[in-house]
């Protein structure tokens, strides 16, 4: 590959008709993360990519020998970068050129390309015509139901499927927007790092059903606790975690205990658990790895102090 177009200031890539990666530009290598190239197309992508390029790719380079303008998101070890794709067929091959945009709304950017497509297809034959006519009509009244999709597939990302809570993705979304709203606004916030005491004694003697709608049940119970503006999040196995916007470390302290103690009187369907929880509090120059190491820490003081306590960082 010359130099130029090795070092140019975009992506570049070959692909076979199996959508195989042939070759790669350093750039585009830079941008991935990888030193040499994934084997499959959608090895670059993130799963919503994934999906929008297997529906729309193949038909558009079948019938254009072409794709221009694709808006796709690809994945590297540490961000997402969205990029527009623009590809030509040649000796049956793809080449395929990247350049990166600003994010952009997902919904609106599909009805777009869609509106594009929609538009190329009118004007390639009078036969596409006549049906795009009846495609309009029937286009509007799928819009809706394409947001409502779209809305599930953004949910499904974000949300934990056993407990339907929101997962540590969200999570940590969720911290990062309260961090830069405290350094704005020289405001706090807090986290409860919660976890179940001795839930593999639940497991061992339940089984895993009974153990998974112990968890489910817990989802709920936290879900009641918690105000509007708070998140309740599952980190992972039996680790939960609520964000407290504009809370300080004191009433943290109490809402923590509060939660506590009515889990741990409460009425259970399946199987009687008590909760230990550690209790942070954003401080200036914390960033969320500081901040989910002082909730662990905390956590771990109410674990060698006998389980089901609240401990502060």
């Amino acid at each position: 590959m010359q130099e130029q177009l090795n070092l140019a200031p975009f992506g570049y890539l070959v692909m076979n008709n199996k959508l195989g990666i042939l070759d790669m530009n350093q750039t585009m290598h830079e941008w991935v993360g990888v030193e040499s190239a994934p084997a499959h197309m959608h090895d670059l992508l993130t799963i919503p990519s994934r999906i929008y390029f297997q529906t729309y790719f193949s038909p558009s380079i079948k019938m254009h020998g072409k794709v221009n303008e694709m808006y796709l998101t690809l994945k590297t070890k540490s961000e997402q970068i969205p990029v527009l794709m623009n590809t030509v067929e040649r000796n049956e091959q793809y080449e395929c050129v990247f350049v990166q945009m600003k994010v952009r709304d997902e919904y609106e950017n599909e009805l777009l390309l869609a509106k594009r497509n929609a538009e190329r297809i009118l004007h390639d034959t009078d036969e596409a015509y006549m049906k795009l006519q009846g495609l309009m009509k029937e286009v509007e009244g799928k819009q809706q139901e394409l947001l409502e999709l779209n809305t599930q597939l953004k949910e499904l990302a974000t949300t934990d499927p056993l407990t339907g809570l929101k997962n540590r993705r969200c999570l940590q979304e969720k911290i990062m927007e309260n961090i830069e709203l405290s350094k704005k606004e020289h405001c706090s916030f807090s986290l409860l790092l919660i976890d179940i005491d001795f839930f593999k004694r639940v497991n061992d003697t339940y089984g895993h059903p009974i153990g998974d709608a112990v968890l489910q049940e817990l989802a709920m119970k936290l879900q009641v606790e918690t105000r509007t503006q708070d998140l309740v999040a599952r980190m992972g196995g039996e680790e939960f975690m609520i964000v407290l916007p504009n809370t300080n470390k004191e009433h943290a302290r109490v809402i923590a205990e509060r939660i506590r103690l009515n889990i741990d009187h409460g009425s259970w369907k399946h199987a009687r658990i008590t909760v230990s929880i550690g209790v942070t509090t954003y401080e200036h120059d914390d960033n969320l790895s500081k901040l989910f190491s002082k909730a662990d820490d905390a956590l771990y003081r109410s674990k060698n102090g006998g389980r089901n306590c609240v401990s502060v960082s």
